[in-house]
């Protein structure tokens, strides 16, 4: 019996002891694990805090408008993660009309300075927590939010000026412009026919007749 104890006693106290062992290796993992996981956070927390202030800023966003809660999560699988949840202090429809944009840029900046981000970031929501609610309108009537909206329409273009503005405005412009190429014709026949007279007068024969201007002002 003596020597079934000394066997069964030293085994039994080889197990203890490496049962002892093997929970202060996990004690000493756990705390690690976890202190990395805190740093983690407050890295990531940090992030999306300086990405929030600078978007806005690069959009000309009054960073009071919109401030963000940053909320510790689980993913299925079970990852740590953070929920990213902002919230609309100042009301201006404008934020609204453009939230999507707002955060498609912020997600893209996020990524742009940690390209993992996908991993821990769960989710994005937006709450409205204004301080003064007066401006905010009410609801429409029921039947607006069925109805077809109308498309937006193009900035209006300055009209191009019509060709046929001259002669929509009367025959008299253009009576005007025939009498000053008469005029000029006239004047142009003149100096022709001055022309043929004085190669006449030194002797030297014209080859065509005298023009009667008078004639062609008839026809």
């Amino acid at each position: 019996m003596g020597f079934l104890q000394s066997i069964f006693g030293g085994g039994g106290s080889s197990k203890s002891s490496a049962n002892s062992s093997q929970i202060r290796d996990s004690q000493l993992s756990s705390g690690m694990s976890q202190q990395l996981m805190a740093s983690q956070n407050t890295t990531r927390r940090e992030l999306l805090r300086v990405v929030l202030r600078d978007t806005m800023n690069r959009h000309g966003i009054p960073t009071a408008w919109i401030t963000a809660e940053l909320l510790s999560t689980t993913s299925r699988s079970g990852e740590r993660g953070v929920h990213w949840r902002l919230h609309v202090k100042h009301w201006d429809p404008r934020l609204l009309e453009h939230s999507v944009g707002l955060q498609n840029a912020l997600i893209k900046r996020v990524l742009t300075f940690d390209p993992l981000a996908a991993n821990w970031l769960n989710g994005i929501s937006w709450q409205l927590s204004l301080e003064d609610e007066s401006m905010c309108p009410p609801l429409p009537p029921p039947p607006t939010w069925t109805m077809q909206q109308q498309p937006r329409q193009a900035a209006p273009v300055e009209p191009v000026q019509p060709v046929e503005v001259d002669v929509i405005e009367g025959p008299v412009h253009i009576a005007a412009k025939g009498v000053d190429a008469r005029a000029d014709l006239d004047q142009l026949l003149a100096a022709r026919d001055e022309d043929f007279r004085r190669h006449s007068a030194d002797g030297t024969p014209p080859t065509f007749a005298s023009t009667e201007p008078s004639k062609l002002g008839s026809t």
